[in-house]
This record gives structure tokens, C-alpha cells and sequence, in this order.
């Protein structure tokens, strides 16, 4: 009797790692795909910063297409509305981010400027480092940044907290009772007002999306090397067990 090579069992395994290869290749495309747009992004971002700088309060500012786009504002600093966004890290340390909102030359509309890093003292985790608020009329060169991303936080910070984990700008205008634009200016330059401006460059994480396609293409290489030595071992079972079989034998009288 032949022995069959592919019975229902051996199919559905065919079937099965089919299916298992084509989902992870796919899956690798698809991290290639996003990969080839962040690449993208990259250089539209790149392309912003190097665009004549925008004027905040004049040009109508969008926080999708002009993100990291340079822009120059003016105007003055309402330093009593100034808050510090703890836990923010600078070359390894612990510090806070210094956010003050600037009132626009010739309006009623408010920008809020993320001014700096300054390194926080955890004798005294209240105390904040001496540094300079420019008064009068003050011109701030920076990037459009979107809001301060949220950390965790086990609590909601006081709306008139002054150190805090986050801030959510619209929340932040009405209870001041002011107007303030929907994004930040980050401000960039040396203003020689000891605070640190060491701002990390942008990521994206392409590497990341790389990382995970060759895991996936990995996965899918893996399945199909499995597959072929299955069909194949099947296939050898079928022929040696096939060629094994001795003719019936004769009777003789």
C-alpha cells in the first residue's frame, strides 16, 4: 500500500503555516511602512526649521503643518503665571521645566513659552534654582512645539498649582481668565538667564519600526524554512515508503 504524502492532518499544518507566514510578513511591511513615514515626517520637520520663522499672533499658526517650525514672538512675560512641570529629565538629571506665558504685542492673546531646564534641589524639593524673567517688551525666537506631553500621575495637579506633573493649556486659560494659543513656542538661544536650553532632538523612533520589520521578517523567514523541510519530509516519507513495498508473492505447485 503507497503511502500518502499529504492527508487531511499534513494539510491543515500546510494551511496553518501559510497563514502564519503571510500574517507576519505582512506585519513586517507594515512596520516598514511606517518607517518610510516617519522618514518622511523627518524631513518635513527638517524642512520647517529651516523655513523662514513664522510670527506668532500675526501669521495664523497651525500646530499639524507648522509643528517645529521656527517663529518669532513678542511681547511681555506675565511672570506671575509662570509653572514648573517636575520630573523632567536633562542629560541624566532631574529637574523642572520653566513655562511662562507671554502676552502678544498689540493683543489679548498669550503664547506659553517652555523657557527652559533648571536642576532641582532634593533638599529642598520646593526650592527653585534662581534664574531671569526679562521685563518690558521681549523677543522670544523659538520652535512650535505641541503641549508638554502627560506623565502618570496618581493625582490631578490644583489649577493654581505653580509646581506640577502636567498642565493642560485650555484648563490652565480659564482659570486665569486669559486667552492662550493652542500650542507652545519652545524657546531656543542662549538668553543668558540660567535657565538650560539642551533640548532633545525629535524622535520618532524609525530605528524602533526597523528593529520590529526584521522581527517579523525573522518570524516569517523561520516559517517558511519549517514549511519547506515539512513538505519535503513528507514527500521523502511518501517515496521510501512507496519504493519499500515487495511484490506479492507467486505460488508454485
Amino acid at each position: 500500500m503507497r503511502v500518502r504524502a499529504f492527508g487531511p492532518k499534513e494539510l491543515l499544518i500546510i494551511i496553518l503555516g501559510l497563514l502564519v507566514i503571510g500574517a507576519t510578513a505582512s506585519l513586517g511591511f507594515w512596520q516598514l511602512g511606517r518607517a518610510h513615514e516617519k522618514k518622511s515626517l523627518h524631513l518635513r520637520m527638517d524642512q520647517r526649521e529651516h523655513a523662514a520663522p513664522l510670527l506668532v499672533g500675526r501669521d495664523n499658526i497651525q500646530l499639524g503643518p507648522d509643528l517645529w517650525r521656527r517663529a518669532m514672538a513678542s511681547g511681555n512675560f506675565a511672570k506671575h503665571l509662570t509653572i514648573y512641570l517636575q520630573n523632567r529629565q536633562q542629560n541624566e538629571h532631574t529637574g523642572f521645566w520653566v513655562m511662562t506665558p507671554l502676552k502678544l504685542t498689540g493683543s489679548d492673546e498669550y503664547v506659553m513659552v517652555l523657557r527652559g531646564w533648571i536642576p532641582r534641589n532634593f533638599q529642598a524639593m520646593n526650592l527653585i534654582a534662581p534664574y531671569k524673567t526679562p521685563q518690558g517688551l521681549t523677543q522670544i525666537a523659538g520652535l512650535i512645539a505641541p503641549p508638554p506631553s502627560k506623565w502618570f500621575s496618581f493625582f490631578s495637579d490644583p489649577p493654581n498649582a505653580v509646581i506640577r506633573q502636567n498642565v493642560d493649556l485650555k484648563t490652565f486659560a480659564e482659570f486665569h481668565h486669559i486667552r492662550l494659543l493652542p500650542f507652545v513656542l519652545r524657546q531656543s538661544g542662549d538668553a543668558n538667564d540660567g535657565l538650560s536650553r539642551e533640548w532633545p532632538a525629535a524622535n520618532t523612533g524609525i530605528s524602533t519600526n526597523y528593529g520590529y520589520a526584521a522581527q517579523w521578517f525573522g518570524m516569517s523567514a523561520t516559517g517558511l524554512i519549517l514549511l519547506v523541510y515539512f513538505v519535503f519530509w513528507r514527500l521523502r516519507k511518501a517515496k521510501v515508503g512507496g519504493g519499500s513495498m515487495s511484490p506479492p508473492a507467486t505460488r508454485t505447485l
